[in-house]
C-alpha cells in the first residue's frame, strides 16, 4: 500500500497520511487498539448480523427532519461509524444530490460497504471511504455541512475527545445528528425488564429460557453503563459503553462551542412505544421466534396507555440529538 496524494489529501488535515487499502482510504498509522474483536476479526458476523435488522431508511429521515435539513441541496456529508454501510446508503437515497464520506474504524466493515455500493448505479461517485479513529483529528477545518452518526457514541471511550475533531470539521451553522441511547428511558427499561420477568415466572417460562435470560442480560448492561464520561474498571471491555442523560448531552454541545443543542425521541411513533421497543429488541437480538406471554404484552400496553405522549417522549429509550455550530 502506498501513500495516497492530492486530491483525496484535500480534505484532510495537514500531517495526516493515508494508504489505499482496496477502494478504502485508510489512515497510515492506524491501528486496532481498543477495538473489539467483534468489528475486525468477526466482521462478517457483525455485518450479517446487523445490516437488515433495522429500517434505516425511515431512521435516518427522521434524523433529517429533526435536523431540518434540505435534502434537495448539494451537501458535503460526514456519516461517522458507517460499519457495512446501512446509515450511508439511507443518507445516499434521501440526499441524492450530495455526497457522503463513510468512516470507520473497521476496515473490514468499509470493504463490506464499498463492495455493496459497487454495484448500484446511483452511488457511483457519490461515496467515499475512510477508516480512523475518531479520537484523533483526521479532516480539514470546515471540510462538512452535515454529520450524521448511527449509534456510535455509546461505543466510543471519550465521546467529548472524538465530538471535539468531529465538531472542527464541521462548517459554521452545520450540524452534528445522532441517535443515541438516552438514559431516562433505558432505566425505565429496567422497570419494565424486571416486572416482565417477574410476570413470565408466574407464567411457567423457563428461568434459564432465551426471554429470561435476555431480560435479565439488558438489565446488567443498562446498570453497567450508567455515568458518561465516568469510566469504571469494566468500560474499556464493554463495546456498548454508555447511556446518556439530556444533561450531559447540553455540557457536552457547550464544551464542544456549539450554539444550540436539542433531543428527540427517535420513534415518531408513541402510541406503543414499549412494546414496540421491547418487540424490536427481540427481533434484533436473534430471538424473533421468541414470544410474550399474553400477561406480559398486557402489562406493556398497559405501560403504554397509562403514560401521557409527553412522558413517553422525555422517557424514550433511544434518541436524536442534534448539535448546532
Amino acid at each position: 500500500m502506498e501513500l495516497l496524494q492530492s486530491p483525496v489529501k484535500s480534505i484532510l488535515k495537514a500531517g495526516v497520511q493515508v494508504v489505499q487499502n482496496g477502494n478504502v482510504y485508510q489512515d497510515a498509522n492506524w491501528t486496532s487498539a481498543g477495538v473489539t474483536a467483534q468489528f475486525i476479526d468477526d466482521a462478517d458476523s457483525y455485518h450479517e448480523h446487523y445490516f437488515n435488522r433495522v429500517d434505516f431508511l425511515e431512521l435516518v429521515g427522521r434524523m433529517l427532519t429533526c435536523g431540518q435539513v434540505d435534502l434537495t441541496r448539494s451537501l458535503r456529508v460526514l456519516d461517522i461509524g458507517s460499519g457495512g454501510g446501512s446509515s450511508v446508503f439511507a443518507a445516499l437515497k434521501l440526499l441524492p444530490n450530495s455526497h457522503v464520506i463513510a468512516s470507520d474504524i473497521s476496515p473490514q466493515l468499509l470493504a463490506k460497504l464499498v463492495a455493496i455500493a459497487a454495484t448500484q448505479e446511483s452511488m457511483r461517485n457519490r461515496v467515499s471511504t475512510y477508516c480512523f479513529d475518531l479520537h484523533v483529528p483526521f479532516f480539514e477545518v470546515g471540510t462538512f455541512d452535515i454529520v450524521l452518526g448511527c449509534a456510535i457514541l455509546h461505543h466510543l471511550v471519550d465521546p467529548h475527545q472524538a465530538l471535539k475533531h468531529v465538531i472542527e470539521a464541521l462548517k459554521p451553522g452545520g450540524k452534528i445528528i445522532m441517535v443515541e441511547p438516552l438514559e431516562a428511558g433505558s432505566l425505565f427499561n429496567c422497570f419494565v425488564y424486571d416486572t416482565i420477568i417477574e410476570i413470565e415466572r408466574k407464567q411457567g417460562t423457563a428461568e434459564d429460557g432465551p426471554l429470561i435470560q435476555l431480560l435479565r442480560a439488558l438489565r446488567n448492561d443498562i446498570q453497567h453503563r450508567q455515568g458518561p464520561p465516568n469510566c469504571k474498571p469494566w468500560t474499556e471491555h464493554l463495546d456498548d459503553k454508555w447511556v446518556f442523560n439530556t444533561a450531559y448531552l447540553s455540557d457536552l454541545a457547550k464544551s464542544l462551542g456549539c450554539k444550540h443543542s436539542e433531543v428527540f425521541p427517535a420513534q415518531s411513533e408513541m402510541a406503543n412505544l414499549f412494546e414496540g421497543s421491547l418487540k424490536d429488541l427481540l427481533v434484533v437480538s436473534g430471538n424473533a421466534n421468541v414470544k410474550l406471554s399474553d400477561a406480559a404484552v398486557a402489562f406493556l400496553k398497559e405501560v403504554d396507555q397509562g403514560l401521557s405522549t409527553n412522558l413517553k417522549q422525555r422517557l424514550c429509550p433511544t434518541g436524536i440529538i442534534v448539535f448546532t455550530k
